[in-house]
């Protein structure tokens, strides 16, 4: 009983202090944008301990679990931020940090996956509609 609480407040004061024992990312790059030509920058970044997925319309790049101090998070960070920048406006950019058990340790796990809103409406479309109110609504007697 006192290893599995030792083990918990390790994983707490890891989270809390931002210091993982492992990285990792899952990134989804798709190939009707110029995205995919960041794949190599993740490579850098894990060293090459990552896996190329090619999809339909989509490149998947999910890496390996990375020891943190193999894990350049500085070029990392730099990366996100052009990937934000590169993202064409037609999609929206999903990102999402979750903290994982992983062997005998804790894992900081990143996803970046970019997905098209399933309805595009635009300001000026909103505001040229009228928006029509229920009480105006005239009702038959």
């Amino acid at each position: 009983m006192g290893t599995r609480i030792r083990d918990s407040l390790m994983r707490y004061w890891k989270r809390r202090t931002d210091r993982p024992d492992y990285r990792q990312a899952y990134v989804k790059l798709p190939l009707d944008t110029d995205l995919p030509a960041l794949a190599h920058e993740f490579e850098v970044v894990c060293e090459g301990r990552l896996d190329r997925v090619p999809r339909r319309d989509a490149v998947l790049v999910n890496t390996d679990f990375v020891p943190a101090e193999r894990f350049d998070s500085e070029r990392f960070e730099e990366v996100v931020v052009e990937f934000r920048d590169a993202c064409p406006d037609e999609y929206v950019l999903h990102e999402s940090t979750k903290w994982r058990p992983h062997k005998d340790g804790v894992a900081k796990t990143h996803t970046l996956v970019p997905v098209r809103p399933l309805f595009s409406a635009s300001a000026s479309e909103r505001e040229s509609e009228p928006v029509r109110e229920a009480s105006a609504r005239e009702h038959p007697r």
